[in-house]
Formats: C-alpha cells, structure tokens, sequence
C-alpha cells in the first residue's frame, strides 16, 4: 500500500520529457508543485475520508442498537447491573466523541478521527468492558467498525505522511533560496562598501597630499629658514651660557670655603662687622635660590677686609685653584665680575632670542602641517584595516554561498529525480 500511495505523488498525468528549471524560476515552480502535492494529497485522501465518514455514521447507527432487544427472561442481578449502569455510560462516552462535525483540512480531519477511534478504544475499555456478555453481536459489530476505521486511517497516514515529507521538502528548499537571496543581498552590499571604500580613500589621499605640499611650503619658506638660523645661535648660546655658568659655579665652589676660613679668622680677631658681610656672603653663595648679582656684589664688597686677612699672613690659599682665584683683591674682584656680566648678558640675549624664536610662526606651521599629516594617515590606516575586515568578510561569505548552492543542488536532485535539471547561471547543475 504505502508504494502505491507513493506513486500518487510521483507521477505525472502524462510521461515528460526530460527538462530544466533555471534557478531563478525555481520559487515560481515550487509554489506548483506544493500546490500540485496538496491536490494529490486530497485526490489520494478523499475516498478515505468518504468510508471513514460512513463508518462513523455506522457508529452513530450501532449505538442505537444497544439495548433494544426485549427478552422476557429473567436475567442474572449482575448482568441486570451492568444493563443499568455500564451501558449508559459506554453510550454517553461515545455520543461525547461523535459530537461535532470534521475540519475539510485533510491533516486536522486525520488528527479528528485519529482522537475519535482512541476515545471509542477507551469507552469500550472502560464502562464497555462488560457489554459483550449481554451484546455480543453488537460489541463484534462496534470492534469491527473501529478496526475498519483504523485500517482507513493508516492509510490516510500514509497518504499525509508522504505528503508531509514533499511539503517538508519544498519548505527546505525555500530556506535555502531565501538564504542564498540574503547572501547575494550581502554581496551587493559589500560592493557598496568597497565603492564607499575606494572614494573615502581617494578623498583621504588627496588630503595627505595637500597637508604633505603644505609641510612642504612651510619647510621652504623664508620665515621658516630665519627660524632655523635663530635656533641654531640659540642653541650655540644656550651652549656658551652653559659653560659660563659652570665657570661660575666653579668659582662658588672655590671661593666658599675660603670664605669660610676668612670668616673664622675674622671671629678670632674680634672683627664683627667684617665677619658678619662674609657670614652673609657665603649664606648668599649656598643658598637654593641663589641671587647671582648679589654674590657679585658682596663679592666686591668684602674683597678689602679678605685680603687684609691674605696680607696679613693670617689666611693663606690652600691649593692651586685657590691661589689661582685669589691672587689679588683687584684680579679676585675682576674674575667674579667678568664671568657674572658674561653670565648675566648672555643670559639676557638667550631669553630675548627664546622669545623670538617663539613668537616665530614656522614652528606652528610645521607641527600644524605634521599633525595633520600624521591624522590623515590614521585615518587612511583606520579605513584599510576595515577593508581588510569586508574582504575577509567576503572571502567567507563566497564559501557561504558556494555551499548553500551545493545543498540546494542536491536537495533539488533528490526531489525532483532524474526528470528535471536545475540549471544555475547558464550552466548545468
């Protein structure tokens, strides 16, 4: 029965030729064949439905015939018990699965009468159980209806399963197709994307090209050359201060424990004055926030009393750096002053030409031209790093596609047979 019931759906009202569906027709021609499998599926179940609607009224009719005979004799209390109570309710129970009409739909219908012949099995298990000791004939009657019943419905189970499959089938092939339409959707995008892509970076290179030719007007203009040759002479001054400052510091360093030494000497001879301007010159020379002009000006000031003190024998110099500073009052005085009028003009001059060189506006040209060279070129990274993202994107999506092409080659294949070829951009499939 079930080859029988599966060629209903397989064959055709006439042998075709062999012959090929292009892809894109492939919706419009599964919509016939669902269409033409419903049809066959209700062609094929309409005779079922016919007998298993006359063998239901035959249930209606039976059940009126439960408890009609009129024998005078007497009966057993037992059977009388069961006459009165069981019959009843095996009636009501049935009557409750014969209420209502059926659904014309072919699977509801199934499921409809698939729940009467169950509910009937239960009556008759139930409160039936009993009735073929008091209506044998009729309770043969009632079980040969069902079993009848129940060899139609499998028959119509068939019918709907195989049914059921091909549907199942066409629904499989649609996913397939809708998948591979939002996969082409996909790579239309991603054309899209490398359109925006290529036009982005087109405008991103004009851009660095612009800041580039900006960077390299700035380089060679006049203000930015004037701006070189005053960086240079400051850094060759902020050199030479350097120097000056460290011969400055060397002095210090010589000079105070020599004053140190005078400042003591001046405390033995008892001369207070003397002592107390060198006590505050070497608190000047060691202090964190040295006042440079006034060590030069204390300096001058206290070189009489310290060489009084040098020719006098009492203070003598202790090594060569010492007898080098402090050779006379007047050479002492001048070597302080020199290097402190050095120091100080130099370090004027250096300041005047710091504030030149930042006030000059070449710097600002040039860091403004650099930046935004260097953003650009972020932004050029930026976007190929997103390119490189759509292109793997892409490489998986062709993998994608390729296999949802494969399945529905073979899913079409095992459907349609060896009648039909599914052809995919003009080729063969």
């Amino acid at each position: 029965m079930f080859e029988s019931i599966k060629k209903i759906f397989a064959r055709s009202s006439e042998k075709k030729p062999h012959s090929e569906i292009l892809l894109k027709d492939l919706p419009s021609w599964l919509d016939e064949k669902e269409s033409d499998c419903i049809s066959r599926r209700n062609d094929a179940s309409t005779q079922s439905r016919e007998r298993l609607l006359r063998l239901e009224q035959d249930l209606r009719q039976l059940l009126t015939e439960f408890g009609d005979e009129s024998s005078d004799e007497p009966r057993h209390h037992k059977v009388e018990q069961v006459n009165r109570h069981a019959l009843p309710q095996f009636c009501r129970k049935i009557e409750a699965e014969l209420k209502g009409s059926f659904s014309d739909d072919d699977e509801i219908f199934y499921q409809e009468v698939a729940g009467l012949i169950n509910g009937c099995f239960k009556a008759y298990r139930g409160p039936g159980r009993y009735l073929h000791h008091i209506y044998p004939e009729e309770v043969k009657v009632f079980r040969q209806t069902l079993d009848q019943m129940g060899h139609e419905l499998n028959r119509m189970t068939d019918v709907i399963r195989i049914s059921r499959e091909r549907l199942t089938h066409i629904s499989d092939m649609r996913t397939l197709i809708e998948e591979k339409n939002a996969l082409e959707e996909e790579d239309l995008r991603s054309d899209e994307e490398l359109q925006k892509y290529e036009t982005r970076l087109h405008e991103l290179d004009g851009e660095l090209s612009k800041a580039q030719a900006e960077l390299e007007k700035v380089l060679g203009s006049d203000i930015y050359a004037s701006y070189l040759r005053l960086e240079e002479e400051t850094g060759q001054q902020g050199r030479q201060l350097e120097k000056i400052r460290e011969s400055w510091e060397s002095q210090i360093r010589i000079a105070v424990p020599v004053w140190k030494r005078s400042a003591k000497a001046f405390q033995e001879q008892g001369r207070t004055e003397d002592e107390k301007k060198m006590e505050e010159l070497i608190h000047l020379a060691s202090s964190p926030r040295r006042d440079d002009e006034k060590v030069a000006g204390e300096v001058s000031s206290t070189a009489e009393s310290l060489f009084s003190l040098f020719d006098s024998g009492t203070l003598q110099a202790k090594n060569s750096f010492e007898k080098q500073l402090f050779p006379s009052a007047e050479e002492y005085t001048k070597r302080f002053n020199e290097v402190f009028t050095g120091l100080h003009a130099l370090s004027a001059d250096l300041d005047a030409k710091m504030q030149d060189l930042n006030a000059n506006p070449a710097m600002e040209q040039k860091n403004r031209a650099a930046q935004e060279i260097g953003d650009v070129k972020r932004r050029i990274d930026d976007l190929n790093r997103e390119e490189e993202k759509r292109k793997e994107r892409l490489s998986s999506l062709a993998e994608r596609q390729e296999s949802v092409l494969e399945d529905l080659k073979k899913s079409f294949s095992e459907f349609a047979g060896e009648e039909t070829d599914l052809v995919m951009d003009g080729k063969e499939q």
